[in-house]
């Protein structure tokens, strides 16, 4: 189970990647400026867990890095869920699992905001839920599609008697009936002494 949740939490990395990539593409087309809620959101935990250290500036750096930083852990928390899920549910259909991770992430990242009371997500228009909602299942997509490949790669694959080495063959007929070697395993043996 471990190894599934590092396999997930790396294809949450991958997924963080593509949802910041949606994000900024999407910032350089229309021309919108980045978001503030992670930053506000650091803001208002800090009336629960105490000021940043820092003057006015240090403590926007900070805020900006935490919130950075708060975005790119719920990328790799959700990503190793979605492995812990891969592993309870292998045969569930990808599109669906993709969608569930991407969803997963967006609840992940505006839960805290909501509980915190920077946004309301009742109160957003059809723009703004599809601004959200674009990167993460980008993110979905993407989590879901490393982590297959990183089943594929990674899962044992039978080799046929004919892709394995003639001197490997040779030892495993000649342990099955050592009277009955063939010309190709004798010049084997010769060459191997």
């Amino acid at each position: 189970m471990v190894h599934q949740l590092v396999r997930g939490a790396l294809a949450g990395a991958a997924g963080t990647t593509a949802l910041n990539t949606t994000t900024y593409l999407d910032m350089a087309v229309r021309a919108r400026p980045s978001s503030s809620s992670p930053e506000r959101t650091v803001q208002e935990a800090e009336h629960h867990l105490g000021a940043l250290p820092g003057g006015e500036s240090a403590v926007r750096n900070r805020r900006s890095g935490i919130g950075a930083l708060l975005g790119i852990g719920a990328g790799l928390g959700v990503g190793a869920a979605y492995g812990w899920a891969r592993a309870i549910w292998p045969r569930a259909p990808l599109p669906l699992m993709a969608v569930a991770a991407g969803l997963a992430a967006n609840a992940g990242s505006t839960a805290p905001m909501a509980v915190l009371g920077v946004t309301d997500p009742r109160e957003w228009t059809a723009q703004s839920w599809a601004m959200d909602l674009v990167p993460h299942l980008a993110y979905g997509a993407v989590t879901a599609l490393t982590f297959e490949a990183f089943r594929w790669t990674s899962s044992p694959r039978p080799r046929s008697a004919a892709a394995l080495p003639a001197q490997n063959r040779c030892r495993s007929s000649s342990s099955v009936n050592s009277s009955k070697k063939s010309p190709s395993c004798a010049a084997v043996g010769r060459w191997n002494g």
